[in-house]
């Protein structure tokens, strides 16, 4: 049975009136939870609102058009004006003469039984450094095979998705396990030996802020990395999943208060968790380098098994 005119105009406008208070919604992103949860969803929301503005056309309602332009408008107007704002105060780069470095995360997911997959693509990586999360018992025997290519290394197993691991080719001179937003959740923080220079890695698995008082501790855990990053910022890589989208407010603090800069800022589609899905697909994991650094690479891994892809980022400190 085909649906009349006046049926497909009242699901259209069912559909946009929907679309249009989630953007509002995200508007309010400032405001904190569960605002914050509609802006992590821009370019859902966009690709929306551009269907439904194309059935509007086609029904030949105004009201309808107006609505979905504006919509569109309220996910693209900030972002411009934020990413203005942001290239005008950008530094300018300085000359790196340093050697190479490559970073890798990857939440390897707790429930991945295929550890074949990650282990050999890690392999492939010829990362100097890299940061795991969701890291289990199992995945810490997995994860011995790379022992001769990255002998120093700190792993925390756990049975629940907050293990964590830290992998290096190069000498760890010291690593603390630490817990950023008193939840019990462990971060590391390790000081390496890198081309004869000092470099600081904060690697990070935060809370997944669906509830008011997870977010509450993803963001109090991300300001405590971000205070302890700035002490060194010149000297510093902060990387993992961080649970957060840069179309957040919270990320964009976690830029300015680290005094490091994001190594994948140009990528415009970058979605990391649930990748193969667009609708939920989200930017969730992150590199965040000095800001004065070079990147002279960046890539999204391939699927791995995980509900993550891993990102791998090549640099040059300045």
């Amino acid at each position: 049975m085909r649906l009349s005119r006046a049926a497909w105009s009242g699901a259209v406008s069912i559909a946009l009136t929907g679309t249009a208070a989630a953007s509002l919604a995200a508007l309010l992103a400032p405001l904190g939870w569960p605002f914050e949860l509609f802006a992590h969803f821009r370019w859902q929301l966009v690709v929306a609102a551009l269907a439904l503005l194309l059935a509007s056309l086609v029904l030949r309602r105004p009201w309808m058009m107006v609505v979905a332009c504006t919509t569109v408008l309220l996910q693209w107007l900030p972002a411009a004006l934020l990413s203005g704002r942001a290239s005008a105060h950008e530094p300018p780069a300085s000359k790196c003469d340093d050697d190479p470095l490559r970073v890798v995360t990857a939440n390897a997911w707790f429930a991945n039984a295929d550890h074949a997959a990650l282990v050999a693509w890690l392999s492939r990586s010829d990362a100097d450094i890299i940061a795991l999360q969701e890291i289990t018992p199992q995945w810490a025997l997995a994860l011995e095979s790379l022992a001769r290519t990255y002998p120093y290394r700190k792993v925390i197993p756990r049975e629940d998705p907050y293990g964590i691991a830290l992998l290096s080719r190069w000498p760890i001179d010291d690593v603390q396990s630490m817990d950023f937003a008193g939840d019990g959740l462990p971060s590391l923080v390790a000081n390496l030996d890198v081309h004869g220079r000092k470099l600081q890695v904060i690697a990070l698995h935060t809370r997944w802020p669906v509830l008011p008082g997870l977010q509450v501790a993803r963001d109090r855990a991300l300001q405590q990395a971000a205070a302890l990053a700035l002490a060194q910022p010149e000297a510093t890589i902060l990387l993992g999943d961080l649970n957060l989208t840069p179309y957040a407010p919270a990320f964009a603090r976690l830029v300015a208060e680290s005094g490091l800069r994001d190594a994948f800022a140009g990528e415009a589609w970058r979605p990391t968790w649930q990748a193969g899905f667009w609708p939920l697909a989200l930017p969730i994991d992150h590199v965040l380098v000095p800001r004065r650094g070079c990147v002279t690479g960046y890539e999204i891994g391939p699927d791995v098994g995980s509900d993550h892809r891993p990102l791998q980022v090549t640099l040059r400190l300045p």
